[in-house]
């Protein structure tokens, strides 16, 4: 596969191809339940359990990672409900392949009111998705909205985990301005395309709005497991932000 050029987002097609499956190699679905208990173990002292999933820049596997973190979390029998709030380039409902007539710009705009009937129900086994809606005019409006709290309340309340898909830190702060909803953020890191600058700038742009970093979440790594399995491009390794 031709090597994919920084900020430039591989087409569905080719995204999709990395969505878990049962014919995902074994060492991947390892390691992304190694990210699993990571993440279970940052939320055991937070009464918070919604997780904002987010990357330094565009193209970094943000979405597909998030839609694979939740997957994971809903094998363990927990509800799980994942959020597209990506309300500028919003991608679950395509890599899902739903219907997003109606979803969270909806609820947030006004348009519905019924939550229930908006959220798309076992679109895996555990999982449903409160895809996007409709592109608004005025996202981050919309995120930071009272309605949004609202919305993160209930759903927190009903769900066990919450898993929200949010644009880059350093395009925009959407991920940031949900801070009394949730538990924390977790950052995709593509391995040969997100810098060491980048990184730096982004924490510290999340922690200058007062907003909780829960780890980092490495992809697109070379790697050879001493169990003898080969190298495969995409490792995932939790980081927590503490260490």
């Amino acid at each position: 596969m031709a090597k994919q050029k920084k900020g430039v987002r591989l087409p569905i097609s080719q995204s999709r191809k990395f969505i878990l499956s049962d014919s995902t190699q074994f060492v991947i679905k390892e390691a992304y339940k190694t990210a699993r208990a990571n993440i279970m173990f940052s939320l055991s002292q937070s009464d918070k359990k919604i997780v904002v999933v987010t990357s330094c820049s565009p193209a970094e596997g943000k979405s597909t990672n998030c839609l694979n973190l939740a997957m994971t979390m809903a094998e363990t029998g927990s509800s799980v409900l994942l959020i597209d709030a990506d309300l500028r380039k919003p991608i679950q409902h395509s890599l899902l392949k739903l219907d997003n007539k109606k979803g969270l710009s909806s609820i947030l705009g006004g348009i519905t009111g019924d939550i229930g009937k908006t959220i798309k129900k076992n679109v895996r086994d555990n999982l449903d998705v409160l895809t996007s809606g409709p592109i608004p005019p005025n996202p981050a409006e919309l995120i930071s909205g009272k309605r949004m709290g609202e919305l993160l309340e209930i759903v927190g309340s009903h769900y066990d985990y919450v898993f929200i898909d949010t644009p880059p830190v350093m395009v925009v702060t959407d991920a940031c301005l949900m801070n009394d909803f949730v538990a924390g953020i977790v950052f995709i890191i593509k391995e040969g395309s997100t810098t060491h600058v980048e990184i730096k700038e982004a924490i510290q742009k999340t922690k200058l709005m007062n907003a909780k970093i829960l780890g980092m979440v490495k992809v697109n790594c070379d790697y050879k497991g001493k169990s003898g399995y080969s190298s495969y491009k995409y490792k995932y390794d939790y980081k927590s932000s503490n260490s």
